[in-house]
């Protein structure tokens, strides 16, 4: 504890010195990539939550510095921070896991209020083990399904813009998650997590939630594809199903089967099948779902995934 105080401490003293250089945002940088260290090591769950209420402080108080907004954060790899590409704000996830091997997520998002005419800072705390329907809750910054995000991906309407956010969640001792999650903003520039932006999906959704095994890898991506979608007609000469091709970026993600035939949709025995491919692609401001996708993306090496627990903020090679 006394090290994550002289951190905050220190994050006080930068304030008056060297707020004025952006470059001076390393000394902050490097001072919550060790905090954060220490929380993901730190073997007691009451002293690893209290670590990281000091790390939200600190961080917190970087992002209310003059000129936070332009710093890269390039140099992180225990937290995830990703920034839209119309710089209109930028989102910090984390999580620590309990002593059960439950995860709990945390967050912050800095977005540029245009009426305040300044960036302004709204916590995330995880709210989805509370959510009573998690798939289709729509809410603001309060209502947090929690999750690491990874990639962010613009979906367009003619006057009106959603971010699509894809994240891991290591959600339970028997299971992990990936969320494709809707992130966008009222007049006020208020958060709103979740919208009703999937079409011909299998389920009406706010946001999307895969459950599977976790000993599993599973793939969720955005990716430039050549992929084949199958027109449901079967070609007696050829004795095949016949496929039309496309060319287009896509969420791209493995279907999800049971380990065993006949064992059910049991979220912990659920596996994905890579030859299996399902995805959805833009149109109109909208992700259209496709089922049984067969994607190919010849400038990707897949490479040979192992399942490294830690490693999560790569959440594709989990």
């Amino acid at each position: 504890m006394k090290k994550a105080i002289c951190y905050i401490v220190a994050a006080f003293f930068c304030i008056s010195g060297y707020a004025q250089k952006n470059s001076e945002f390393r000394i902050w940088e490097d001072s919550l990539i060790s905090l954060r260290d220490d929380v993901v090591n730190e073997p007691d769950e009451t002293v690893r939550l209290a670590l990281n209420e000091d790390f939200m402080t600190l961080l917190e108080e970087v992002l209310q510095m003059p000129n936070s907004f332009k710093h890269t954060w390039d140099s992180v790899q225990n937290f995830a921070v990703l920034a839209s590409p119309d710089n209109v704000f930028k989102i910090f996830t984390w999580y620590v896991v309990k002593a059960d091997q439950s995860i709990e997520n945390f967050g912050f998002i800095q977005v540029y209020n245009e009426a305040r005419k300044k960036y302004v800072i709204f916590p995330l705390y995880d709210k989805g083990a509370t959510m009573d329907y998690p798939k289709t809750s729509i809410g603001n910054h309060t209502r947090w399904y929690g999750a690491v995000y990874y990639k962010l991906v613009p979906l367009k309407e003619k006057t009106f813009t959603y971010y699509t956010l894809l994240g891991w969640n290591g959600n339970n001792l028997f299971s992990n998650q990936k969320v494709i999650e809707i992130l966008h903003f009222n007049k006020d520039m208020t958060p709103i997590f979740g919208a009703k932006v999937f079409k011909g999906y299998t389920e009406r959704v706010s946001r999307v939630i895969f459950e599977y095994s976790k000993n599993a890898n599973m793939h969720l991506n955005y990716e430039d594809q050549q992929y084949e979608v199958s027109t449901g007609k079967y070609n007696p000469k050829t004795r095949q199903m016949e496929y039309r091709r496309f060319d287009s970026p896509m969420i791209i993600f493995d279907e999800l089967i049971p380990m065993e035939e006949g064992m059910g949709a049991i979220a912990a025995y659920m596996v994905p099948e890579s030859s299996l491919n399902q995805g959805f692609v833009e149109e109109d401001g909208r992700w259209v779902f496709m089922k049984n996708v067969r994607g190919s993306n010849p400038d990707r090496v897949r490479p040979d995934y192992e399942y490294k627990p830690r490693q999560i903020y790569n959440p594709n090679q989990h």
